[in-house]
């Protein structure tokens, strides 16, 4: 997995300057939007992103941040409305109430910061207060001394930057009501600055049970270590959350697509396999039509012609609207015939009538069938057509 790639813009930055050399130490097309260029985190200076705590009665969640933006608009510089609001904690406390942590960074900051990223052709995945990057650890107070700023975490996760030259109020806030000689405190900032505070930090020894000092050489890999166990809020949120984009969309629904593409693959085949079953045995059907009918024409007759005949007169008697024992009538005509063959033209078939036409018969052939449909119940008569065919009209009495 691919780490993500740090951007840090320093307290009173140039941001077109600081986004300008920071893509130009990219490698060739490290910007490009393909999963396997490392997503961008961007780290701004806690100074510019001040907690604020306060408590509220209890609410529903998705109106929290609107109840903690009238509980600290009078402690905010500026209108409230100016200010891009993250709720970072939230406990319940005694009488139902919640107390709640808000980071608070200016909108036309914030939209000005993503702009000049948008012109760099940088999209960051999320915007961190730097020194959210910080983990807390249990047992000890954090102090970052960045320059004119002091970052402060409690052993609970409580956050605070300070003036650096406050460093014992501040110290005053992350004790809370714990009792002097309880905790720790690690302080970490460059050589220069920890020479420069030294005689500060060693007035703080006594309410401490031990000071610890880390100098600093490069704080953004610090920072970065600390990131990966931090877990720190995310300030693109609600109208700053990132919009993914035609190649992001289409990776997060590449494989729930190809899936469906497979389902409809297979049903297709399965379909075209049934459809080609069935068409296989409907040639065998045929097939057993054809050689059973075969049985009823002159000996030089196609076999391959009996199922469509069968399927015309099939049409033309169920089309009809009246209900007519055709099939009857049929059989009567078919099973007199005997092993006397005779060549049919054409044959209609209505209800109580049927009307055959020959091309040729002898006498002898005609006397034999006529005696037969008599003895089926038929009245014979017959006659030529104006092409000289002999017509037999059979009527059911």
């Amino acid at each position: 997995m691919n780490q993500p790639r740090l951007l840090h813009i320093p307290v009173d930055a140039n941001l077109e300057t600081t986004i300008s050399s920071f893509k130009s130490s990219l490698p060739t097309g490290a910007a490009d939007d393909t999963p396997a260029t490392p997503s961008l985190i961007v780290l701004v200076p806690a100074a510019l992103v001040p907690r604020l705590g306060a408590t509220l009665p209890a609410v529903p969640l998705q109106k929290l941040r609107q109840a903690a933006a009238y509980a600290i608009e009078d402690r905010l510089v500026g209108d409230v409305e100016s200010q891009h609001l993250t709720v970072i904690n939230s406990q319940p406390v005694s009488g139902g109430q919640l107390e709640i942590e808000i980071a608070a960074v200016e909108r036309d900051w914030l939209r000005e910061l993503l702009s000049a990223l948008s012109v760099a052709g940088l999209k960051p995945s999320a915007v961190y207060a730097d020194a959210d990057c910080i983990a807390s650890k249990p047992g000890d107070v954090l102090l970052w001394i960045d320059g004119a700023d002091a970052h402060w975490i409690t052993p609970q996760g409580w956050r605070r930057t300070w003036p650096v030259d406050t460093l014992a109020d501040a110290l005053d806030w992350s004790l809370g009501n714990t009792p002097a000689g309880t905790l720790g405190l690690r302080v970490y900032a460059n050589a220069a600055d920890l020479q420069k505070h030294s005689l500060t930090i060693d007035a703080l020894r006594a309410r401490l049970v031990s000071v610890r000092l880390y100098p600093l050489e490069r704080p953004l890999d610090w920072l970065a270590q600390e990131l990966e166990t931090a877990h720190p809020n995310n300030l693109l949120h609600s109208e700053f959350a990132p919009q993914k984009t035609h190649s992001e969309r289409w990776r997060r629904w590449r494989w729930p697509l190809r899936i469906a593409a497979a389902i409809v693959a297979i049903f297709m085949a399965q379909i075209v396999v049934d459809l080609s079953m069935a068409s296989a045995r409907a040639r065998v059907i045929e097939e057993r039509i054809a050689a059973q009918a075969s049985t009823l024409l002159p000996p030089a007759s196609a076999i391959a012609n009996v199922v469509p005949l069968l399927e015309r007169q099939l049409v033309a008697m169920t089309s009809r609207s009246a209900t007519a024992p055709t099939l009857e009538a049929l059989n009567s005509l078919v099973v007199p015939s005997g092993a006397t063959p005779m060549k049919l033209d054409a044959i209609d078939l209505k209800p109580g009538r049927a009307t055959l036409q020959l091309t040729s018969a002898t006498p002898e052939e005609i006397a034999v069938w006529r005696t037969a449909w008599s003895a089926a119940g038929w009245q014979v008569s017959e006659s030529r057509d104006p092409q000289g065919m002999l017509v037999i009209e059979l009527v059911r009495p």
